[in-house]
């Protein structure tokens, strides 16, 4: 008779952050044990090594984690305006599941509205998410940097709506074996963040509105047909 399991549940469950012990009874492999929790495609480590949902658990599940989702993509969707995310929580929870597969460094950058831009000062910021698009591209480049050799979590949240100097604007975290590693997947996500996903930025200044490209291009509204037919 399989014995009572003790396991540690750590990832981002029904929208919650999740980090807690939890106890299965009847669990003998790797598989029976993600069924009995409720975590279909959750990833079994133990040992520093995934576990097949065929291996057999080890006596008392000393030592056994259950990550949820697996190591890849933890987050990327578009928030609501006024959202607020839990930076702390969320990096708490990503430095956690790292350390369990040799991780040593968490990267974390977030965009913020600037107040001025050369001599005007910028009122507001609103952004326009092409939905479900700019969520669905969102996904794809995280799952893309998620995959380089040494990443282990990514997660990636952009802003959407009227937001005034100083609001987050995107969020980027990245865990990964080594700081170079990190740093260098959060850089190249970030910029085909910038290029390919379709949120549109309208920045609300002292001297007029301009559209925002990828590059930092700045383009007066009421001529963006005349230059950029795309806008």
């Amino acid at each position: 008779m399989a014995e009572e399991c003790r396991v540690r549940v750590i990832g981002l469950v029904g929208g919650a952050f999740l980090d807690e012990e939890h106890s299965v009874e009847g669990a003998s492999t790797a598989g029976e044990l993600v069924e009995r929790l409720g975590l279909g495609g959750a990833a079994v480590y133990a040992g520093g090594r995934r576990l097949e949902p065929s291996d057999q658990l080890p006596r008392g599940c000393q030592g056994v984690a259950v990550l949820a989702p697996p190591p890849g993509v933890l987050l990327a969707r578009v928030a609501e305006p006024g959202e607020r995310v839990d930076l702390d929580g969320l990096s708490r929870l990503m430095a956690r599941r790292a350390t369990l597969l040799g991780g040593g460094a968490l990267v974390a950058f977030m965009g913020f509205v600037k107040g001025r831009v050369g001599g005007a000062e910028v009122s507001r910021l609103e952004y326009e998410a092409l939905e479900p698009h700019a969520t669905r591209r969102l996904r794809e480049l995280a799952e893309k940097y998620a995959g380089l050799p040494g990443v282990i979590d990514v997660a990636a949240i952009h802003y959407q709506g009227g937001l005034g100097p100083g609001d987050p604007t995107i969020y980027i975290l990245v865990t990964a074996v080594t700081r170079s590693i990190a740093f260098h997947a959060a850089a190249l996500l970030l910029e085909e963040v910038k290029h390919s996903v379709p949120i549109y930025k309208l920045e609300r200044r002292s001297d007029g509105d301009y559209w925002i490209l990828g590059d930092g291009t700045r383009i007066p509204r009421g001529t963006e047909r005349q230059t950029h037919p795309q806008l």
